[in-house]
Parts: structure tokens; C-alpha cells; sequence
């Protein structure tokens, strides 16, 4: 049976995820960034070579650049989350994102997977795995 330290801590996990991802679609990075630790390890995987920013950025200061980067050229109207589970100071989730490529005007959902670790409240490393095939086709339109 789980402490009440520990379903507190879940809820507050929670929260914070689907905070972030709220001030993400938002377009909020600043709100978005008080919710990530100085020391923030942002890792996109996957085949992105179209992605504005799909290296590794360690750094608030970077991370907010990479989130900025994606903001200029691409609106995020939402994510719907399908599932999230939290283990600890970890959470991981299934979600759709809807895309919108500012230059074209396409619009696509793109399925992520999302894995997030906490210290004292704050993300400390943000990965995403996207369907980079989807991805293309924001692009293409």
C-alpha cells in the first residue's frame, strides 16, 4: 500500500506534466520553463532531421531555445494524453499531439511518447520519441 507522501508526490507529478504540456500548446515557454530544473537534459529521439532542434540540450537557457525554435515554425494546438503512468520521480506518457506548420498552414496529429524525471519538483530530463513519419507529413502540406 502506497504512503500518503507517496500519492501526493504522484498527484503533484501529474500536475506538473499535464501542466507542461498545457503551457506548451500555449506557446507559454516561460511558463513552461519554471517548471524544469537548471541543469534540464532535453533529448529528442528518432529519425527528426526535419525538426528544428533534434540534438540533445543540456541547460533551462537551452532547452528554452530549442522550445522557442519549434514555437517559430511550428504552432502546437494541443496534446491529448492517452496514458501516463509514474513510478517515483518518473513519469512516462502516450499522447497525440496536433501540429500546425506556421509556413503551410498543414495540419497533422502526431503520436509521442514522453519520458520525464523529477528532482524536488522540477524536470531534470525531458525525452520525447515522436513519430517522425508524421512529422514529414506536417511538413508536406
Amino acid at each position: 500500500m502506497q504512503s500518503a507522501k507517496t500519492l501526493e508526490s504522484r498527484e503533484t507529478i501529474e500536475r506538473h506534466v499535464r501542466t507542461i504540456f498545457e503551457r506548451r500548446a500555449a506557446g507559454d515557454v516561460p511558463g513552461l520553463i519554471d517548471y524544469v530544473a537548471e541543469d534540464v537534459f532535453y533529448n529528442v529521439q528518432g529519425d527528426w532531421t526535419i525538426y528544428p532542434y533534434s540534438r540533445p540540450a543540456r541547460g533551462k537557457k537551452v532547452f528554452a531555445q530549442a522550445l522557442a525554435m519549434v514555437n517559430a515554425l511550428y504552432e502546437n494546438l494541443g496534446s491529448t494524453i492517452h496514458e501516463i503512468v509514474i513510478d517515483g520521480d518518473r513519469a512516462a506518457l502516450h499522447r497525440t499531439s496536433k501540429m500546425r506548420n506556421r509556413g503551410t498552414g498543414g495540419v497533422h496529429s502526431i503520436d509521442v511518447c514522453n519520458f520525464i524525471r523529477f528532482r524536488e519538483g522540477l524536470v531534470i530530463e525531458f525525452s520525447e520519441y515522436p513519430d517522425s513519419a508524421a512529422m514529414v507529413r506536417v511538413d508536406d502540406q
